[in-house]
């Protein structure tokens, strides 16, 4: 029985301790004090965040419409080129096989067509020149037969002359008759011949026309096999090697392989993915030109220093920031992944240093939506509002008595807020003390508070 009671003791004095330890939280002189600090005037800026990479003007794949082995390359990636340098070099034997080939054909074709020329003339001249003129001998002879066989049948008729020579007149008469009859079909098979003649030429024309072309295609082909930057860029990417055997353009459906890929560098951009919740601020702080709907212009319109900067950063250059500004801002969703859509923004990079990116760095872009300039701020943790619903902070209260709070609530107005200071249009003046930590009070301060 002796012992119960001790352990129920034991536990009272427990319980009376925790209470009391719980009343007063074993504060420290720093959180009885509460935090302050003081009403400071400076910038507040409301930035949108958006990421993307860096990337050129424009890339260009450079194919050749040759086939053959690669001999040469003459530039290493990030190496850079003006238009007109030699870039890739192949073998030109089996291209310089085609053009013989081409050349051969075309060669055919002008002498088979020069035959069929030299017989259009012949049958137009000689041929049915003497055709027609057997026709037009044989015609007037043929009504001579015909008058003698008349004028013989009438003096048989009338028994002046024999049998005998009236069969002669009459065989005459068919004889000549047939040969004129054969003269013109002579005359038609040549004018048929002509005809057919003709459509020969036109067809082989056709034929030599297509073999120039096909040769000027293979002499285009050998020109190939050096292939050449078509603008002033830098080499980003070598997709071949030496000794690999391409195929050209010409014979496949992918158009060629790649060899080269150069970038037009003059002008940087980052291809940032701006949330469809962010996008409508992003376009008012964009140029007019750069939003959907409006033409660009050759030239910007006004100055760069004059428009909307853009705030980039890469994890390459820690600490370092880039300037830019907005370009072109897209009129269709770039992606909708999980119902989040984003949009294209490209940003042109202005600043000096931008020459470091390299192509394909992730940078973080920030927008400027909001800004305020020399204005008072105080710290966003030390906004509250009152039992009305009232926005303001606390402020120390000098000197309070002893039972007064040694703080109080001044309603403010505030406006542009960055989520780490506010900026304080109304209520509080530079240099005023405000809590971002109310001081704690202790358990008799809270008795006597009714708390």
């Amino acid at each position: 029985m002796k012992n119960a009671i001790l352990v129920i003791l034991a536990l009272g004095v427990i319980g009376l301790g925790y209470n009391a330890a719980r009343n007063t939280q074993v504060l420290t002189f720093e959180s009885l004090r509460g935090e302050t600090k003081e009403v400071i005037r400076g910038d507040v800026t409301v930035p949108i965040s958006a990421s993307g990479p860096v990337g050129p003007a424009n890339r260009y794949p450079i194919k050749s419409k040759a086939s053959g082995e690669v001999i040469e390359i003459l530039y290493e990636p990030g190496e850079v080129v003006k238009k007109g340098d030699l870039l890739v070099r192949l073998d030109r034997d089996q291209e310089q096989r085609s053009v013989g080939r081409a050349e051969a054909e075309v060669e055919r074709g002008a002498a088979t067509l020069e035959m069929s020329r030299i017989k259009l003339e012949r049958l137009q001249t000689i041929g049915k020149d003497k055709a027609q003129s057997l026709v037009d001998q044989l015609t007037p002879q043929l009504e001579y037969t015909k008058f003698l066989r008349d004028k013989t049948e009438a003096l048989a008729a009338e028994g002046r002359t024999s049998t005998e020579e009236l069969l002669r007149f009459r065989s005459n008469h068919e004889e000549l008759k047939a040969r004129l009859a054969s003269a013109v079909l002579d005359v038609n098979d040549i004018d048929t011949q002509i005809k057919s003649t003709r459509q020969e030429i036109v067809l082989q024309e056709a034929i030599h026309h297509q073999g120039l072309a096909s040769l000027g295609d293979a002499r285009e082909r050998l020109s190939e096999t050096e292939i050449y930057s078509p603008v002033d860029g830098m080499v980003v990417s070598i997709e071949t090697q030496v000794g690999a055997v391409i195929q050209g353009g010409a014979t496949t459906f992918t158009g060629g392989t790649v060899l080269v890929v150069v970038a037009d560098v003059a002008k940087r951009y980052v291809r940032a993915e701006v949330d469809e919740a962010d996008v409508g601020e992003v376009r008012n702080l964009a140029a007019d030109w750069a939003k959907p709907g409006y033409n660009r212009p050759s030239e910007h319109p006004i100055p760069i220093a004059e428009q909307t900067p853009v705030t980039i950063r890469v994890d390459a250059f820690h600490g370092e920031e880039f300037t830019g500004i907005i370009e072109r801002i897209h009129p269709e969703p770039n992606s909708t992944i999980n119902r989040v859509v984003t949009y294209q923004v490209d940003i042109l990079l202005t600043s000096a240093n931008s020459d470091k990116l390299l192509t394909g760095m992730l940078a973080d872009v920030e927008f400027t939506a909001q800004s305020a300039l020399n204005v008072l701020l105080v710290p966003h943790e030390a906004i509250h509002l009152d039992e009305f619903e009232e926005m303001g902070v606390y402020v120390p209260v000098e000197k309070p008595q002893p039972d007064e709070d040694e703080y109080k609530f001044i309603r403010c107005r505030f406006g542009v807020d960055n989520g780490m200071y506010a900026e304080v249009t109304e209520g509080l003046s530079e240099g005023m003390k405000v809590y971002t930590t109310l001081p704690k009070k202790l358990g008799r301060d809270r008795a006597k508070d009714g708390e």
